[in-house]
């Protein structure tokens, strides 16, 4: 005799219990998001080294030195690239259109 209980989820708008594989609520339209973590982790690192682009390109735009002001964007922009390695991207989140 095999389980009948099949792995559920709950939709965590609407609560409405799902099977493991849904991927849409069909009681309030939820979509879980399927991107793989390796893609998610790729944009974050991708608006990281833009960040330090950015305060790079800002320091020494007029070609008379640093501009102090502009480092804050490359100190951040490199903050979040050591940061990048530690953020659990891992977690499917589901949304909903308001």
């Amino acid at each position: 005799m095999t389980d009948a209980t099949a792995e559920t989820q709950t939709c965590p708008f609407c609560y409405t219990e799902l099977d493991a594989r849904a991927t849409v609520c069909g009681q309030c339209g939820a979509v879980k998001d399927l991107t793989p973590a390796w893609m998610s982790r790729l944009k974050f690192y991708g608006l990281s080294i833009g960040l330090v682009l950015v305060g790079l390109f800002l320091a020494f735009v007029d070609g008379k030195g640093i501009n102090w002001w502009a480092v804050p964007f490359a100190v951040i922009g490199a903050a979040f690239l050591v940061m990048g390695r530690k953020v659990d991207l891992s977690n499917q989140l589901w949304h909903r259109k308001e």
